[in-house]
């Protein structure tokens, strides 16, 4: 590929991939050995590493069609510890989506080995080293910068399937899938849109381990790994809708982060929403789980029901008033509400009931004096959950 970078428009810093090569689909071999009925393994051709061709290993599976009609795809990224997850494939492909999952790091979806791991494979390129650990090498050698093009490759190589809906491909990630999510949201304007769960951006915010990785970088080193891999240096390239979800105490990516970077995002988009849950936890099956994902994705390809929509939220002194849009009746609205926030990662959230105002379609909460954050919840007569984002009183603990 070499190592030119490429400029973009309206005064973006430029970006260090080719664009135009990995636009192409890549070759691809195929794995018979590990197909599974219509699920279909294979390794694609990926960026050199170290002087040497590697190659991605993936699962995909391309549902049957009606005669002449296309389906709509999506693009799966696992998170730490995951891989190319054949059943997470087969989760959209009995959906009716076209599906791909690759793995990232250098392995291959059999069986892990007695050490609890993925077994690797000799095309691999760099594996992740924990928190931006790799920032002294070469830019082209680290890992996130591999893990981006893999990324665009898989959805080049899903588009290239003639029953494929090239203008309906999503791209859905999971914790480190979704910083890479996040990423590739802002840089491959093909997608359609962009799911991210848990993971998001503003790292260097924060107070746990990725945070102290910035904090313990040399600061010219800082700099460069906030504007090259931390997702909010790409959040004001995306002008697609995305779908934030996570959980209310997610134990990597805290809350007010999470919201920051869906507003940095969506720049007040109607067609992007933000998905808080409570008890969902933090897993690659639990990120996959929560309905709103596939309602999202089937209202933008297929013109299914839309999420409850946020017009407009005002706090005002002792209230927040929300503006909301709904296809459905909503069935409940909640004010989330906390009283400390030194810790956003051992938050107690109280709830309070909101009153809904149909006539206006405007829900209104009265809000505690001691409050430090809040936000409110807007659930539909499908259970399906939207939220604004998280409103910061004062400081950010």
């Amino acid at each position: 590929m070499g190592n030119e970078y490429q400029n973009r428009e309206n005064n973006h810093p430029p970006l260090p991939w080719n664009l135009e090569s990995l636009y192409q689909a890549a070759q691809a071999v195929s794995v018979p050995e590990m197909d599974d009925d219509q699920i279909k393994a294979i390794m694609y051709e990926a960026l050199p590493y170290q002087g040497k061709q590697t190659r991605v290993f993936a699962y995909y599976g391309i549902p049957d069609a009606a005669l002449g009609a296309k389906i709509p795809g999506v693009v799966l990224v696992h998170g730490g510890g995951g891989t190319a997850f054949k059943e997470w494939v087969q989760l959209w492909n009995d959906r009716g989506y076209a599906a791909i999952a690759m793995d990232l790091e250098g392995h291959i979806a059999t069986t892990k080995t007695t050490e609890g791991v993925w077994p690797e494979h000799a095309w691999s390129g760099p594996s992740r080293q924990v928190e931006f650990a790799d920032y002294v090498i070469p830019v082209e050698e680290q890992w996130m910068f591999h893990a981006v093009a893999n990324v665009i490759l898989a959805h080049s190589f899903l588009r290239s399937f003639e029953n494929v809906a090239s203008d309906q491909v999503g791209l859905h990630g999971i914790s480190w899938g979704g910083i890479v999510a996040s990423i590739v949201a802002g840089v491959d304007e093909r997608f359609s849109y962009a799911i991210p769960v848990y993971g998001c951006g503003y790292l260097f915010e924060a107070t746990n381990k990725y945070g102290q990785s910035f904090q313990q970088m040399p600061p010219e080193y800082a700099k460069k790994m906030k504007q090259l891999w931390d997702p909010s240096a790409y959040f004001d390239r995306i002008t697609i809708p995305m779908l934030w979800v996570n959980w209310s105490h997610d134990p990597h990516f805290p809350l007010h982060l999470f919201s920051k970077s869906y507003q940095a995002s969506c720049k007040g988009s109607v067609d992007s929403s933000l998905s808080i849950h409570f008890g969902l936890r933090h897993s690659h099956a639990a990120g996959w789980k929560p309905p709103e994902i596939y309602a999202f994705a089937d209202h933008i390809t297929k013109g299914g029901r839309a999420l409850p929509q946020i017009l407009r939220e005002e706090v005002n002194v002792g209230e927040v008033i929300v503006v909301f849009r709904s296809e459905l009746p909503i069935v409940k609205a909640e004010l989330r509400y906390a009283t400390q926030i030194s810790d956003w990662f051992e938050i107690e959230w109280l709830t309070k009931e909101a009153h809904i105002e149909w006539g206006s379609n405007e829900i209104r909460a009265v809000l505690e004096e001691n409050t430090s954050a809040c936000f409110i919840q807007i659930t539909d007569e499908r259970g399906y959950i939207v939220s604004t984002p998280v409103h910061v009183f004062g400081h950010q603990g």
